[in-house]
């Protein structure tokens, strides 16, 4: 049973956790894991327990992708400050209900040494989380500047998810293991990426210009590692896809079985 994180949605005034059925249907079909969603937090609930209770009781934890823009301010401290309901949530510019879930949920994951795998977002979070930093945006790289990470708005949506650029994987780190491979292509879209990488954190894959584009947690118990594409868009007909969410669950199946589920 793993723990995958929500977003917060403002519509007409009124606040919605939501979730692409993607991620679920990726989890359960190749990682053959079963999923809880983790609700996002609210200003004036971030002291509560909720979500350290649940994540005593999953095997695992998925941070997904959203469109929005991390608030290092947020995510590295919670607890603090106190902005109103129409401050934290602007769909594609921020997120601080999910900022706040995803600082608890990973501090209690590494705490419990449960596996991880975050995906887009989820990779930033992670990075972010450790002290990292990121670029505020790549929307404006161009081929003369960089690598094109953004996604092609003129695209049908499920073909904006096709692959477009290729990585170099470290070849003595977690994601070789899983890829047996140094080389990989994979899709793109984010407008955030990794500026500097957290000292706690491995880089395991990255682009030709140079930005990371998978880390793990070092030294980790068990499998933590975050991947900037979204490997559960086409995961029915990539193997690659298929090979990180199998890794995962095994991971999660493992956890499972030491703590005599």
């Amino acid at each position: 049973m793993v723990a995958v994180t929500s977003n917060r949605l403002l519509v007409d005034g009124v606040h919605r956790d939501w979730l692409r059925r993607k991620y679920v249907q990726a989890l359960v079909r190749y990682a053959g894991v079963s999923c809880v969603i983790l609700p996002t937090i609210d200003a004036e609930d971030a002291r509560a327990d909720i979500v350290q209770t649940m994540m005593r009781r999953v095997d695992g934890l998925v941070l997904t992708g959203d469109e929005s823009n991390i608030d290092p301010a947020i995510l590295t401290a919670p607890t603090s400050g106190s902005v109103t309901s129409r401050q934290d949530v602007e769909f594609g510019i921020c997120d601080r209900p999910r900022d706040r879930l995803s600082s608890v949920a990973i501090e209690r994951a590494v705490a419990l040494g449960m596996p991880i795998l975050g995906i887009c977002r989820g990779l930033q979070e992670l990075n972010v989380y450790y002290g990292g930093t990121l670029h505020s945006s790549l929307s404006q790289w161009n081929p003369d500047s960089g690598q094109m990470h953004a996604e092609n708005a003129d695209l049908p949506r499920d073909r904006q998810y096709d692959v477009t650029h290729g990585v170099k994987i470290c070849s003595d780190g977690a994601l070789f293991a899983i890829a047996d491979a140094t080389e990989a292509q994979v899709n793109s879209l984010h407008n955030q990426g990794i500026a500097k990488l957290a000292d706690a954190l491995k880089r395991e894959a990255w682009t030709s210009d140079g930005l990371v584009e998978a880390a793990s947690i070092a030294n980790a118990p068990t499998l933590q590692i975050g991947v900037q594409w979204h490997p559960e868009w086409h995961a029915a007909t990539d193997p690659l896809s298929q090979r990180i969410f199998s890794a995962f669950g095994a991971a999660c199946v493992a956890y499972c079985q030491r703590n005599n589920r």
